[in-house]
C-alpha cells in the first residue's frame, strides 16, 4: 500500500494548492486544478493508497471556504473507490 501525507496547512490560495496536489499525487500534466479534476483523478486510482490530509484548524482567507470542500472531495471519493483510504488530521 502506498502512503502519502499531504500537508495543506501553508496554503492560502487555490493555484499553489493544486500545483502541490498535482506533484505530490503524481497527477498527469493535463490535471485541471479544480475539485472536479481532483475527484476524477482520485476516483481513477487503481493502486491501494492511503492519503493523510493535514488540514489547518483555521484556514485563512478564501481557504476557509475551500478547505472543507476539498476535504469532502477526498472523503467522498474514498467512499467510491475502495483502493483509496483518506485520514484527516488538523494542525
Amino acid at each position: 500500500m502506498l502512503h502519502i501525507k499531504l500537508d495543506l496547512t501553508p496554503f492560502e490560495e487555490k493555484i499553489s494548492l493544486h500545483r502541490y496536489l498535482k506533484e505530490a499525487l503524481g497527477f498527469p500534466f493535463y490535471y485541471g486544478a479544480n475539485l472536479d479534476a481532483l475527484h476524477d483523478e482520485l476516483a481513477s486510482e487503481m493502486a491501494d493508497t492511503e492519503i493523510t490530509l493535514m488540514l489547518p484548524k483555521n484556514p485563512k482567507g478564501k481557504m476557509a471556504e475551500y478547505m472543507p470542500r476539498l476535504r469532502r472531495v477526498f472523503e467522498e471519493t474514498a467512499e467510491e473507490n475502495y483502493h483509496l483510504t483518506v485520514c484527516v488530521e488538523e494542525a
